[in-house]
């Protein structure tokens, strides 16, 4: 394992002090600590921060992303890290964690399998598990393959999740076919603001100390070896994706979910309406008696960072009511 080495961001006091209430919900990030674990011959980056109970975060995009790492969740892990265990992976093929081995690992059964074997690696007996976006459906599918692990399950904003999935099959997501619109052969600062400005309902986390970060990974070889081969292994990905939500869609309506469960929608979320988040409900209520749905308003994709402290609130309110049934 890489030494451990302290996590902290750039911004200054004053800029920090300056900015709006929503959006600070931490006070010194260096209690926050970015590690390195083996997991099963990938060198997996993760951020660690608290004590007690275990909560899982886990990020959005597709393998090669350029705007989801698991800096995503900077604003949110001290402030969680006072009521828990907070662990935040960076997914297979996602930031500075190792690419697939093998083509044939450019999928999300092999992600999910990732977060899997990491909670593994880490000694995670039991968790809480939050999945934003395309990160929804592994934690999931890990809920109901494995139910011994999952105490309760957060599900944030995911159309990969949701029944209606423009994403996935012949017709994509129209408002991520303009974001990505002439994306530049070398990632710029620029483009990579594009999808979290766009998703943010409150622009102002989206910082250019935060930006520079995402950049970084962005221009790893790497990174760039991952989006080259999603070039040619996307619709693998994709389809993949499809016949793994379906599975995890039959298999909740047999009663294999056991695990108390959120869903924690955004009400501005202009990638992933709020309509989706009700068919959503319609699947998972009533096969769990203990589901709850909680719709936040002045939030967008990026809720976490929007408001950051009334989500650490629902978050850690949800997590220690599932822990007490």
């Amino acid at each position: 394992m890489a030494p451990t080495r302290r996590f902290f961001l750039k911004a200054s006091v004053a800029g920090l002090a300056a900015l709006p209430a929503r959006a600070s919900a931490q006070s010194s990030p260096s209690k926050v600590m970015e590690k390195y674990v083996d997991v099963d011959g990938i060198r997996t980056r993760y951020f660690e921060a608290g004590s007690g109970e275990n909560l899982v975060l886990v990020q959005g995009g597709s393998i090669g992303s350029m705007s989801y790492t698991a800096d995503m969740w900077d604003l949110n892990m001290e402030g969680l890290g006072q009521h828990a265990h907070v662990w935040a992976p960076d997914k297979l093929g996602c930031g500075y964690t190792d690419n697939p081995r093998s083509d044939s690992d450019y999928t999300m059964k092999a992600q999910t399998q990732h977060i899997y074997d990491f909670m593994r690696a880490v000694g995670i007996k039991k968790a809480c598990l939050v999945g934003l976006s395309r990160g929804a459906l592994p934690v999931a599918r890990i809920a109901v393959d494995h139910p011994e692990m999952v105490q309760s399950l957060i599900i944030l904003d995911s159309r990969t999740l949701a029944p209606t999935d423009q994403s996935i099959g012949n017709e994509p997501n129209p408002f991520y076919t303009r974001l990505t619109a002439n994306r530049p052969p070398v990632p710029t600062a620029e483009y990579v603001r594009r999808e979290p400005d766009a998703n943010s309902y409150f622009q102002s986390h989206v910082t250019d100390e935060y930006i520079e970060r995402l950049l970084k990974a962005a221009l790893l070889p790497k990174s760039t070896e991952a989006r080259n081969k999603m070039k040619r292994l996307g619709d693998q990905y994709r389809s993949d994706s499809g016949r793994m939500k379906a599975e995890t869609h039959d298999m909740i309506k047999e009663g294999k979910l056991k695990a108390p469960t959120l869903i924690l929608w955004a009400y501005n979320d202009p990638s992933a309406p709020l309509e989706l988040g009700l068919q959503l409900m319609d699947i998972i209520a009533p096969a769990h008696p203990q589901t709850q749905m909680h719709i936040l308003n002045q939030a967008a994709h990026y809720s976490c960072r929007d408001q950051v402290d009334k989500f650490n609130r629902i978050v850690t309110s949800f997590m220690k009511d599932s822990a007490k049934a």
